[in-house]
């Protein structure tokens, strides 16, 4: 059985070519009580400068007249307008026709920039669609009024009434205590913003099905909601609506081209094999809740060309409680939906050869062995490691049938443990539906010569001391966990971890960072996050040695969860004490988790220690979903540019840019955490190009400040 959880990955980035505008083939008959979904080829409008300079003119707050910039990101065009008298920025994208804008000076504030009412920010958000023609007063998305299956919101919008049910709210809340010695001072809290998000989807028959995921949102951010003066003061996107500082808009102008309609599994059969995988990762656990999924259709990232879309189960707040009593949080993740076989939708891809759990020989080849039946021929596959390292190149298959490649296969080990080794086999058929099947093996190293290594970290005393000379240093690394045990198709995965650490990787080495290491899975171990002091590794072997370090994975209230079990799985925030890295980011759920607890006791508070010369602490207050966060956030981290000439107002701080991609890739509610000293605030930090001074350290502690979107 192809591994559940690992089935929908980077569904745009490997679809070749555009769909067959035949329906689906004619196929046996479903039974009479199965549900049948439409499936949609997914439309886009065409994109320039120009169109982006239309965009300007009606966001009052960038104008026409903006300067206009033009990059590539993802192998796209990226078309920008530089306001620096607004100090506001306007991004769309050439692969999907999104956009993204906000006000430099607004968008991440701390501090009141006024009052905020929810029913207010509500009704100008349906004042700001409906007045600039993105949303009809039918509740149909700008450009979806011919579609037979029109993009639309759950009710129209008609007179944008304050009460009315109108959108999703998030309120931004910024809090601070002073440092006293090993106790805290008076807390002091204020709400600084609200987003509405606004759910659309699609009616079919009675029901009102919704899209989701990165590429499926429409979201604003309102720094207060004034609508009087003289306290409506301050600058705002749209002359209409107040305290507007963000907009994101990654589906607009796409629309819905009906491609034929799929059985469907019943959700309650796929839960239940997702719960058997959760079950078999964790079998010590004393309690896995698995909450019944949501049917949607998910979009991807704005800056990836999607083509096709179709009916996936999401699974949200998949909790597991481990036999310490700490609570794992699985990353948000989708399946698809559709039955597959015979009379389903798309291929049925297996790994023949070799077996999982099985061992490769450290030297010479491997022959690897596929099955592909089902779906539409003709077939694009290739082989992957589990990190997206080609194995081949894209192949065609003319009709179902086996496929097979001789491969060298990595041996690593870190310390005397063997590195699994995952093999991918990714299947595309012509009708644009990706699937595929997914391996873990090991290097036989039992006959291989290993000498003796001395655990570092072991011995406190024996530890060189830090040298904080190395700040100068542009330095970064990761952790990656998206495989956890069992290894393999039994594994309770995150496919959409992989790009999202690669993303990171290569967006910070493009901008002259050097790797100082990249763990994944079994070679990430939760010791390399703890102080030697405390029986870890962070400063001789750990992430300590870097300036920037970057974890994807499962996450929960206050630590990260590893796959490996060196020293644990679980790794508390208790137990960190940074010297040299300045900067982190958890793409986790809950890492830096702040609600629902009693005042003092907020997961957050668990990290204070860890500020011994760190800067800030980056994650989320909320469950995260799987999306490749990581290279987004560098791309907007770094100094933006037009026509090769820098604009450093223009860049935004590593908070900022944090908050940001949340927000533009409806990632989950980020929240962030750092000390201050008396002269050094990180909150101004911006992400250094090499060759410029790195930030000072925040040496000694006079505060604690963080930020974080409610849920």
């Amino acid at each position: 059985m192809n591994k559940v959880v690992r089935v929908r990955m980077w569904l745009a980035l490997l679809v070749i070519g555009m769909l067959c505008v035949a329906l689906w083939p004619a196929t046996p008959a479903p039974a009479q009580s199965q549900l049948r979904l439409p499936v949609f080829r997914l439309t886009k409008p065409a994109v320039s400068n120009d169109t982006t300079q239309q965009l300007g003119g009606v966001l009052e707050g960038i104008g026409r007249t903006a300067n206009a910039g033009q990059d590539q990101f993802r192998g796209k065009n990226r078309f920008f307008r530089f306001n620096e008298n607004n100090r506001t920025v306007l991004t769309q994208y050439e692969a999907s026709g999104g956009f993204f804008a906000y006000d430099v000076d607004e968008l991440g504030r701390e501090t009141p920039a006024g009052g905020v009412d929810v029913e207010t920010a509500k009704r100008l958000a349906c004042q700001f669609l409906t007045n600039n023609g993105f949303v009809g007063r039918d509740g149909i998305l700008a450009g979806n009024g011919q579609s037979n299956y029109p993009a639309r919101l759950p009710v129209a919008p008609e007179a944008c009434n304050s009460t009315k049910d109108f959108g999703r709210t998030t309120l931004i809340r910024a809090a601070q205590a002073s440092a006293s010695g090993p106790t805290l001072g008076q807390v002091t809290e204020s709400v600084v913003g609200v987003v509405v998000e606004v759910p659309f989807g699609f009616v079919n028959g009675q029901d009102f099905i919704p899209i989701g995921g990165a590429g499926g949102h429409i979201s604003l951010l309102f720094t207060h909601t004034n609508t009087v003066t003289p306290a409506n003061t301050g600058n705002s996107l749209d002359s209409s609506v107040p305290g507007l500082a963000s907009v994101a808009m990654p589906f607009f102008g796409r629309t819905l081209d009906f491609r034929g309609a799929v059985p469907v599994r019943s959700l309650n059969d796929v839960r239940s094999e997702v719960e058997a995988l959760v079950r078999a990762s964790y079998p010590n656990a004393t309690n896995v809740n698995v909450p019944a999924p949501v049917l949607t259709y998910m979009v991807d990232d704005a800056s990836f060309e999607q083509t096709f879309l179709e009916p996936e189960a999401l699974f949200e707040n998949i909790t597991v409680t481990l036999p310490g009593g700490d609570v794992i949080v699985l990353r948000s993740f989708s399946v698809p939906a559709a039955e597959g076989g015979a009379g389903g939708l798309g291929p049925t891809v297996t790994i023949t050869a070799p077996a999982n759990g099985s061992t490769f020989p450290t030297t010479g080849s491997i022959n690897l062995i596929g099955s592909i039946t089902g779906g539409t021929a003709p077939y694009t596959y290739q082989w992957l490691l589990g990190d997206e390292t080609p194995l081949s190149n894209p192949t065609t298959l003319n009709a179902p049938g086996t496929v097979s490649r001789s491969v060298t296969l990595p041996a690593g080990l870190r310390e005397t443990t063997p590195t699994a080794v995952t093999i991918i086999l990714r299947v595309t058929d012509n009708n644009g539906v990706q699937r595929e099947a997914s391996v873990s093996v090991t290097p036989d190293y039992r006959f291989v010569y290993m000498p003796t290594i001395i655990r570092s970290g072991s011995s406190p005393a024996a530890l060189p001391p830090i040298d904080l000379a190395q700040s100068s240093t542009y330095s970064f690394g990761t952790e990656g966990n998206w495989d956890y045990q069992p290894y393999g198709p039994g594994g309770s995965d995150l496919p959409g971890v992989i790009p999202d650490v690669n993303g990171f990787r290569s967006e910070m080495i493009s901008y002259g960072y050097k790797s100082i290491f990249y763990w994944a899975n079994a070679s990430a171990w939760e010791k390399d996050w703890r102080d030697p002091t405390l029986g870890g590794i962070d400063s001789t072997l750990g992430v300590d040695r870097a300036a920037f370090v970057y974890y994807a994975g499962h996450g929960g209230a206050g630590g990260i969860v590893m796959t490996s079990n060196m020293d644990s799985t679980w790794f508390d925030g208790r137990y960190a004490r940074y010297q040299n890295l300045r900067w982190v980011g958890f793409a986790s759920c809950q890492t830096l988790r702040v609600q629902g607890y009693a005042l003092g006791n907020e997961p957050i508070r668990r990290w204070f220690n860890a500020f011994q010369g760190a800067h800030m602490l980056l994650g989320f207050n909320s469950n995260m979903a799987d999306i490749a966060f990581g290279g987004n956030l560098v791309a907007n981290m770094r100094m933006p540019s037009i026509l090769g000439m820098e604009v450093p107002w223009a860049q935004l701080t590593i908070a900022q840019a944090w908050v940001k991609t949340a927000f533009d890739m409806n990632a989950g509610k980020p929240a962030y955490i750092y000390a201050r000293s008396g002269s050094i605030n990180p909150s101004n930090d911006k992400l250094p190009k090499p060759g410029t001074t790195m930030p000072p350290r925040p040496l000694p502690v006079t505060s604690y400040h963080w930020v974080w979107w409610e849920f």
